[in-house]
């Protein structure tokens, strides 16, 4: 899953040029660029976490770096980022507990949040620069039944950068039930 998703999210990252850092995108507050970052801190993040060792990168869930990750080869960070998070997603780390920011959590919560994040940062640059935003149901689905399963409806673990869910009309797509789920409008 973890591998499907870093993957899916690569194709969306390979269509961010330069000229579309300055773009705003659903996460209001950032810029391309911004979420770009943000995107790349995850992936540490999460690499980190899920390996029991401190992260390489300053930043904390839902924060920005504190240094520009993104450089002049927002591609290669992607993949050397997504690389070294699908290999810290083995079947030993997702089975045991780790230490995190937020207090101890079981590793396939841990991979299923990392996951989640950075499937939905791709949708929301996607949707930044004008690519095409249907994420296959394949992924969609076990991504948004995690998070209603996880986030559920705790306005304390939707904080700091999941609003508060947005209903969608009965019948709307998996994708536009993910992102509206966690805050964003399809």
């Amino acid at each position: 899953m973890m591998r499907a998703v870093c993957d899916t999210t690569a194709r969306i990252v390979h269509e961010v040029k330069p000229t579309h850092y300055g773009l705003s995108t659903p996460c209001s507050e950032w810029t391309v660029r911004d979420l770009a970052n943000h995107l790349l801190a995850t992936l540490e993040l999460g690499r980190a976490l899920l390996s029991d060792e401190p992260p390489a990168v300053q930043a904390g869930p839902g924060e920005l770096p504190v240094e520009d990750l993104v450089g002049t080869d927002l591609v290669g960070a992607y993949r050397t980022g997504a690389t070294a998070l699908v290999a810290a997603t083995t079947s030993e780390s997702v089975g045991r507990l780790h230490g995190t920011p937020l207090g101890e959590m079981p590793g396939a919560g841990l991979a299923g949040f990392a996951a989640l994040d950075v499937l939905v940062h791709g949708w929301d640059l996607a949707k930044a620069i004008g690519h095409e935003t249907t994420i296959d149901p394949a992924l969609a689905d076990p991504m948004l039944a995690f998070a209603q399963q996880a986030i559920g409806d705790d306005m304390g673990m939707r904080a700091p950068r999941i609003g508060p869910a947005i209903t969608v009309p009965d019948g709307a797509d998996t994708t536009s039930r993910l992102v509206a789920y966690l805050g964003r409008e399809p």
